[in-house]
C-alpha cells in the first residue's frame, strides 16, 4: 500500500507548474488591464492639480482677510501667470505667502469686481483692506478644455465661494 501511495505522489507532482503558454497568456492580461487604468490615472491627477489650485486660492484669500485685519494695513493678494503671492504693506520685496499654481493649470479668466484695474506687469491684484473688506475677485481656472473651477470672493463679506464646471 504504501508503494501505490508513492507512484501517485509521483505522477501528481510532474503535472505542478504553468507551461509557458499559461505565463503569457496571464503578462497579456496584466498588459491589457494596465493599457486600459493607466489612462484614467492621468486624468485623476489633472483633477488633483486643480483641486490643488483651487483650494490654494481659498486659503490665501481667507489669509490675506485675515491677515489685514491683524496687521490693520492694506494687503495685495496678486494672480501671477504661475505664482500666487500675497504681500502685506508696503514692502513687496519680500511676501508673506507664496504658492506655485502646477504647470497645467492656467488662469483662463480673472475679474476684479471692484472695477478698478491694479494690473501691473500683467499681473492681476485684489486688495485686501484693514476693515476685513476687499475688492472681490472671480477667476477662473482650467486645465486645457478637460476641467473648470471658478473662485468667487465676496467684496463685502469676504466669503470664498468654488464653482466646479466641465468634468
Amino acid at each position: 500500500m504504501m508503494r501505490n501511495s508513492t507512484i501517485i505522489n509521483r505522477q501528481s507532482s510532474i503535472g505542478n507548474g504553468f507551461t509557458l503558454i499559461e505565463v503569457m497568456l496571464v503578462v497579456v492580461i496584466i498588459l491589457i488591464a494596465a493599457g486600459v487604468v493607466v489612462p484614467k490615472f492621468k486624468g485623476t491627477f489633472k483633477s488633483a492639480q486643480m483641486t490643488d489650485a483651487t483650494r490654494s486660492t481659498v486659503r490665501m484669500a481667507r489669509y490675506a482677510r485675515s491677515l489685514s485685519i491683524l496687521k490693520q494695513e492694506t494687503c495685495t493678494f496678486r494672480f501671477e501667470t504661475n505664482r500666487l503671492t500675497l504681500v502685506c504693506g508696503t514692502n513687496s520685496a519680500s511676501p508673506d505667502a507664496s504658492r506655485k499654481l502646477p504647470d497645467d493649470i492656467e488662469i483662463s479668466s480673472f475679474e476684479n469686481l471692484a472695477g478698478t484695474d491694479r494690473d501691473s506687469a500683467g499681473n492681476r491684484d485684489v486688495q485686501f483692506y484693514a476693515a476685513g473688506m476687499n475688492d472681490g475677485f472671480k477667476v477662473t481656472f482650467s486645465t486645457g478644455n478637460d476641467r473648470r473651477s471658478t473662485v468667487v470672493c465676496n467684496p463685502i463679506s469676504g466669503k470664498v465661494t468654488v464653482v466646479e464646471e466641465g468634468r
